[in-house]
């Protein structure tokens, strides 16, 4: 009897009591959410960085780029690294070489110490997220495949955001060095809990390294990433760019052909002539636009235009988070039993009118509104993002599986330096665009702007200020005016035509009339 009331007296809420599938999930979702917010939360950083090494610019900008092209460059080689060395070992040594990168870069002693330390974290990191999705497709079952993926969607969707508010606390209140510091007893965790939980995947024997596939890609990544950051400031005409983006073009065009004339490429293209795989790609690529779009867009405007520090712009980014972290479960599960296209169309169209609202934004847009408006583009990002990542994934066969999460995760990259550089350069045009047109406009002998110009004079006179200083500097402020009033609208132009992208996505949307899964079909059995 003894026996038996120890028995029951035992606790129940085990980790060890999950099924595997939710073990696996919690051992990748902690990489990911690291690997993602690493490529937000330094942008904060950066100005400090500057100022402590006393670095250059265009040199203290490697900080950054060369994470995400150490990222894009690892991303194709992580599928036959997972088919040959195993999954779960390969998962240990990327997590490790993260952990190792981030305690290096808490430790640099200079700028280009950092940047190389940043190459090796970006190397480690870049396998990380396509690691992770190959293990929840091949350990989870068809018929929960949208719940799990929905859970494993909240650091993709989450961490950007979360990233910059955490970036400004640290580099405010602590030392810009805490923000690689973390990472430390949060890598260990994930190490600990990997080489505990994941069990390791079949291996398959005789697959040979396309190393010109390897090298290809590689370069054509590295150039055409390089180029699309660098344009906005560059100019999209220097020569520099031109090179950097037609020539990373070039290589790309030839590692395609390369590609689909193996036997055994590195990242099997063949697969989006899918038609399913395909669409949904397509849709992926106006989600990460759209994402993309607004943590560029609402940091610059909140900080630069509205005066909102770091800490203050992210708390007001945040329900935006939150909207999409509740979502996204739920839409998982409602993917599992109406499919992608009910949850897809409706997501695009809240994500497409909220991404409008937000064209209509000026420097007196009460938070609260700003906040409603957030709200609702998260709760769209939350029912689009993992439903179309899904269906794109359930086309895939076992074999196929880890070769298609690296593509989808490299497409993801690569559709983001696009999203964000096109913006970029949106906001450019048409801010100077503005500015020449508002001028044509506002000038001096109007008589609404004189009357101004009389009414701030005549203040400035009256706190001490001499007659020819205070009508130069009511003129000055005259045209700071205008070119805050031009850099507003091109602001709203952007999100307009965020918007109008999140229109299109529903057209291959509507053509998503199943949830790509193929029966019968199942990833590479866990090893016991």
């Amino acid at each position: 009897m003894a026996s038996i009331s120890l028995s029951q007296s035992r606790p129940t809420h085990r980790l060890s009591d999950l099924s595997y599938e939710w073990q696996a999930l919690i051992v990748v979702v902690i990489g990911t959410f690291m690997v993602i917010l690493d490529t937000t939360v330094v942008n904060i950083a950066l100005p400090k960085i500057i100022t402590v090494f006393n670095a250059p610019v265009d040199t203290a900008q490697f900080v950054l780029t060369a994470y995400l092209i150490a990222l894009a460059i690892i991303m194709p080689a992580s599928g036959y690294l997972s088919d040959t060395v195993g999954t779960k070992r390969i998962y240990l040594l990327s997590l490790l070489l993260f952990t190792a990168g981030s305690l290096l870069c808490s430790l640099s002693w200079d700028v280009m110490s950092l940047v190389f330390f940043r190459v090796l974290q970006g190397l480690g990191g870049g396998m990380l997220t396509p690691l992770g999705m190959t293990i929840i497709y091949q350990t989870t079952p068809p018929e929960r495949r949208g719940l799990v993926t929905g859970v494993f969607g909240l650091p993709i969707l989450f961490a950007p955001v979360v990233g910059p508010t955490l970036g400004g606390y640290i580099v405010e209140y602590i030392d810009w060095r805490f923000i690689f510091t973390l990472n430390l007893p949060i890598g260990i965790l994930g190490l600990v809990l990997a080489w505990v939980l994941l069990r390791e995947t079949q291996l398959r024997s005789g697959r040979r390294f396309d190393l010109g596939g390897f090298l290809l890609s590689g370069m054509g990544f590295a150039s055409v990433f390089y180029g699309l950051d660098r344009g906005p400031d560059w100019g999209w005409g220097d020569l520099r760019v031109i090179a950097l983006v037609a020539g990373g073009a070039v290589v790309l065009f030839l590692w395609i052909l390369v590609e689909l004339n193996q036997a055994q490429p590195l990242l099997n293209l063949r697969v989006l002539r899918n038609g399913i795989f395909a669409l949904a790609t397509g849709v992926n690529f106006v989600v990460t636009v759209a994402m993309y779009g607004s943590l560029l867009l609402l940091p610059l405007f909140l900080q630069n235009y509205r005066g909102l520090g770091a800490t203050e712009t992210g708390l007001l980014l945040f329900p935006q988070a939150l909207a999409s972290g509740l979502m996204m479960p739920i839409s998982g599960r409602l993917f599992d039993r109406v499919g992608p296209r009910p949850l897809i169309v409706p997501g695009l169209l809240l994500l497409g009118y909220a991404t409008w609202q937000l064209s209509f934004i000026s420097l007196s847009t009460p938070d609260a509104t700003l906040r409603g408006i957030l709200v609702l583009r998260g709760l769209g990002m939350g029912l689009v993002f993992m439903p179309a990542m899904t269906t794109a994934m359930n086309t895939l066969s076992g074999p196929e599986t880890a070769g298609g999460s690296s593509l989808t995760n490299v497409l993801r990259q690569l559709f983001g330096a696009l999203g964000t550089a096109m913006f970029v350069t949106v906001l450019q045009t048409r801010g100077t665009y503005h500015q020449a047109m508002l001028s044509q406009t506002i000038t001096p002998d109007l008589p609404a702007v004189r009357l101004a110009l009389g009414t701030a004079s005549q203040y400035l006179l009256q706190h001490g200020v001499m007659t020819v200083h205070a009508k130069a500097a009511a003129v000055v402020a005259l045209y700071e005016g205008v070119a805050t009033a031009a850099a507003v609208r091109s602001f709203q132009d952007c999100f307009y035509i965020a918007a109008a992208i999140c229109v299109l996505g529903i057209v291959p949307a509507l053509f998503l009339r199943s949830s790509g899964l193929a029966r019968g079909r199942g990833g590479p059995a866990p090893l016991e």
